[in-house]
């Protein structure tokens, strides 16, 4: 009877173990994309956050969350980015893979489709946040474009794409006059005053969009697949 006793309460014992033991955290994924002046310095991809904290110029105290913005970029660009620790700011970023802003031109950071109040040290970033960085131009600031576009179309048929241009507080308006490329080729015609650009569907495969205007930053990019009709 003790035996059965003491082989029940291991089992209870055991089982408030498993209960009990901590589960790991998801890793913390976002998107990064980073805009130069005449070209896209880091393309769209989607980058795992690291916990450790960050710092660029082998100062402890000068250190930013790795869950940060900053985080997003270092983990983007391979580290391959400079900047300059200024106290209550954080890094101020003055080149990202080579490149560094004209004048006083510089690197805005803009997450979800809303330019940041906050530094990139101290911008947070929750799971499956898109961060963008781009070349801001400080006497005619530039505001970016979105497209939006079908995840499949049947071949033969016509399909609609939508550009628009997201302010800085995320309001978002349509974009007339804008060019699309499709698989990086420039398409003929360009968005109407809603927004919209009508096409067909002549090949099946996957076809990635982007659209462009003057005066604006680079839409990212987007797919639809192609599909036998």
């Amino acid at each position: 009877m003790a035996h059965l006793l003491l082989r029940i309460a291991g089992l209870l014992l055991g089982g408030v173990l498993f209960l009990s033991a901590p589960v790991a955290a998801a890793p913390l994924t976002a998107h990064i994309r980073v805009e130069g002046a005449h070209k896209t310095l880091i393309p769209s991809k989607t980058v795992t956050l690291a916990a450790a904290p960050i710092v660029k110029d082998g100062d402890p105290s000068h250190s930013c969350p790795g869950t940060s913005a900053l985080g997003a970029l270092q983990a983007g660009s391979g580290g391959d980015w400079d900047g300059k620790w200024s106290d209550g700011l954080g890094y101020f970023i003055s080149a990202i893979r080579g490149e560094h802003p004209a004048g006083s031109d510089y690197f805005a950071l803009w997450i979800d489709h809303k330019e940041s109040q906050v530094g990139i040290c101290s911008a947070k970033v929750r799971r499956g946040d898109d961060v963008l960085l781009f070349e801001q131009h400080s006497t005619h600031p530039l505001a970016p474009l979105g497209i939006r576009v079908p995840v499949t179309a049947r071949r033969g048929r016509l399909l609609t794409l939508t550009v628009v241009r997201y302010t800085p507080t995320g309001l978002v308006f349509p974009e007339n006059g804008a060019t699309v490329y499709a698989n990086g080729r420039r398409l003929r015609s360009q968005t109407n005053r809603k927004g919209h650009l009508r096409l067909r569907a002549t090949k099946v495969g996957k076809v990635v969009f982007f659209a462009r205007r003057a005066g604006a930053v680079k839409s990212e990019p987007e797919t639809t697949r192609i599909r036998r009709a």
